[in-house]
């Protein structure tokens, strides 16, 4: 006999496919790693406000160029002929180290930051508001790679007298520059350096010194998006590509604890499920407390077992006086049978027939007696088995006694 399953077909396919699809849902975000500490409004790639880099990211892309949003391990990135782009660091001593170890890249686009913003409420992508940061910051970011150099901003439009881009940028005012005499002028004014490059050996770092050229609002000015395209394509060859290291604006993957993932969204979507599973399938199996059941005997084979089966039968039923009636009667019919009673004897009469062998014969029961004790059974004696079998066992005795004759030993009894 085989038990119904714990679960229907239906269900269990749909708990299968639940399983698969936020196991395979947790492997995407364990791909995509952890964002720490990351402003999605500041100036990164990842940023659409009006001080975010995705626009530049977006136009290199649409113009075939290999772009890189690089979150860990930048220089690992590189390939011959790649340019690192290392876009308005923010000052902190974490920062620093992060930018002293990728400067040893071999080609190196540096933007100086310049503005700050608040993150708008209603739009969390955007700011709120936009002003000037300070050039204590955009010094600081100069220093690491010409520390003689200098910051100025210019509340005028310069004109510039050295382009070798030949593209002529328009970033908004005040305008910052750069002074330095490590600084050879790719683009720069009497007031100083839009674009100042640095060579040092094998190495080649150009600073933008104004970040309007690539971020997302000043795009939208005359040359500056040419002027920026123009930049990349200057200082990559044809087969490399463009990494914007990200970690200095905080996109750090984090390697965490796998145990620790399994409480943390959306590892614990898949935690909550295992444990949901696991607390059905105790559900299902575990069927008591305490000590195990007995169990059932096993069905006897043979007469007795019969007659015990039969015995329940009778008792479940509720139809004992019924049976013992029926057996007094059935035994008194069988009885003068044997006798071979006169035929035309029947009711009261055979009865006194009987008597009057048994009498003869030295019986001390009298049938009748049992006849019209049987024939009163009911109610009262289902509530006591015990004179219902008596009644049986009388029965039986007269039987025995008038048929093969009344013994004096206590066994035939």
């Amino acid at each position: 006999m085989t038990r119904e399953p714990v679960f229907s077909r239906r269900l269990l396919i749909g708990w299968i496919a639940g399983a698969v699809a936020v196991f395979a849902l947790s492997l995407y975000f364990m791909g995509g790693g952890e964002l720490g500490g990351a402003d999605i409004t500041g100036p990164n790639t990842f940023s659409s406000s009006a001080i975010g880099h995705a626009g530049i990211a977006d136009v290199l892309q649409q113009l075939a160029i290999p772009v890189v949003k690089s979150r860990s391990n930048s220089l690992d990135k590189l390939s011959p002929g790649s340019l690192l782009v290392v876009a308005e660091p923010q000052r902190t001593a974490q920062t620093e180290e992060t930018i002293r170890a990728l400067l040893k890249a071999k080609t190196i686009l540096l933007v100086l930051p310049k503005w700050i913003g608040a993150p708008s409420e209603q739009k969390p992508a955007w700011v709120r508001e936009v002003g000037e940061g300070p050039m204590l910051n955009a010094q600081w970011a100069l220093n690491l790679v010409a520390p003689r150099g200098e910051i100025v901003r210019e509340r005028s439009s310069p004109t510039w007298s050295t382009n070798t881009l030949q593209i002529a940028p328009s970033p908004d005012q005040p305008v910052q520059l750069v002074r330095g005499d490590r600084l050879s002028p790719i683009v720069g004014a009497t007031q100083g350096m839009l674009v100042g490059e640095i060579k040092d050996r094998d190495r080649k770092v150009w600073v933008l010194a104004d970040p309007d050229i690539i971020s997302n609002h000043g795009l939208a000015r005359p040359g500056n998006a040419a002027l920026a395209a123009a930049l990349i394509k200057a200082l990559r060859s044809d087969s490399g590509s463009v990494v914007f290291d990200e970690t200095v604006h905080g996109f750090v993957v984090r390697t965490a604890s796998p145990f620790l993932l399994l409480f943390r969204f959306p590892f614990v979507v898949a935690t909550a499920q295992g444990l949901i599973a696991i607390a059905l399938l105790l559900w299902a199996t575990l069927g008591r407390f305490g000590a195990p059941q007995t169990a059932p005997p096993a069905l006897s084979a043979g007469r007795e077992g019969l007659l015990q089966n039969m015995a329940k039968l009778v008792e479940f039923t509720g139809h004992q006086d019924v049976m013992v009636k029926r057996y007094v009667q059935e035994t008194v019919r069988d009885v003068a049978a044997q006798l071979h009673a006169p035929r035309e004897l029947s009711g009261a009469g055979l009865l006194a027939w009987l008597q009057r062998v048994g009498l003869s014969r030295g019986v001390e029961i009298d049938c009748q007696d049992v006849l019209r004790q049987a024939a009163e059974a009911g109610a009262a004696r289902r509530r006591n088995p015990a004179s219902l079998v008596q009644l049986a066992r009388d029965i039986h005795q007269w039987k025995g006694e008038i048929v093969d004759g009344r013994s004096k030993h206590p066994h035939d009894h």
